[in-house]
């Protein structure tokens, strides 16, 4: 996903009447300091376990920034032991659901305590959550209320809800700072080049797939490229926060989106 924002920017001349100017954060064991201003694209390193906040992202650097877009966080597609758990085929241990927790809750808190020392309120947090948050609360018949950016996820069920609500927690900090926050609450991101896609890819084109269950569990999703100009639009409308919503219009259950990959690939299902 960063990767496309980063394409979809550099079509950008401007964002808010400024040029553009991206830097890549990579975690490191020290907060870089700025140093070559004239580039378009720099490449910084950050350590979400420093013991300070003034050593997480550098303060100067922080100080002359307008966003911070944090995306990062474990892979709660693929398992954390056994042959087959980098395809995704084991369930989640106890361990791997720490990991999923900590890699974004701590990173997020980290960066939220950054942002304050750094004493630049006009700083704007784009933060990565997941449509997780609502659970499976509000799926049923008519009689069930549909959710949105509005509904109180106080109470929703699961753990993929445990987890949004406390990646949306650990904003409040910076929320409370007075800074702009937005919590982007995706679908599954879909792209040819890694993902979701990349995995269910083979299984279908070896005539694997197939319906899971039922079939009729929704597929909220997402392209990788509507995620990126989603993310870019929040960038430019300053009024939107709290969270958003960053699905396709129509979703689609998993019989529905089974059909389709079978029917474009050629492929029973």
């Amino acid at each position: 996903i960063g990767r496309a924002v980063q394409d979809q920017l550099s079509k950008n001349p401007s964002v808010k009447g400024k040029p553009v100017r991206v830097i890549q954060f990579t975690r490191g064991e020290s907060a870089d300091a700025l140093t070559d201003e004239s580039s378009s694209l720099l490449k910084l390193s950050w350590n979400p376990k420093a013991t300070s906040p003034e050593q997480v992202i550098n303060p100067q650097v922080l100080q002359q920034m307008d966003a911070l877009i944090h995306l990062s966080g474990e892979n709660i597609s693929t398992g954390l032991k056994g042959p087959l758990a980098p395809l995704g085929i084991r369930p989640w241990t106890p361990e791997k659901k720490q990991e999923i927790l900590d890699s974004r809750t701590i990173t997020t808190q980290a960066l939220s305590q950054a942002i304050i020392a750094s004493g630049n309120k006009q700083l704007d947090f784009l933060v990565a959550s997941g449509v997780g948050a609502y659970g499976p609360n509000f799926i049923g018949p008519g009689d069930v209320p549909a959710a949105d950016e509005s509904t109180d996820i106080t109470n929703s069920e699961g753990f993929l809800a445990e987890i949004s609500r406390q990646w949306e927690g650990a904003t409040i900090e910076a929320q409370k700072n007075g800074n702009r926050v937005v919590n982007m609450r995706n679908g599954v991101v879909l792209s040819r080049k890694d993902g979701a896609m990349a995995k269910l890819y083979p299984i279908f084109f070896l005539g694997g797939g197939g319906i899971v269950g039922s079939g009729n569990q929704y597929f909220p999703y997402i392209s990788c490229r509507d995620m990126a100009r989603a993310i870019v639009h929040l960038l430019e409308t300053p009024q939107v926060k709290g969270p958003v919503n960053m699905c396709a219009p129509m979703g689609c259950t998993n019989a529905e989106f089974t059909a389709a990959m079978g029917k474009v690939l050629g492929r029973p299902t």
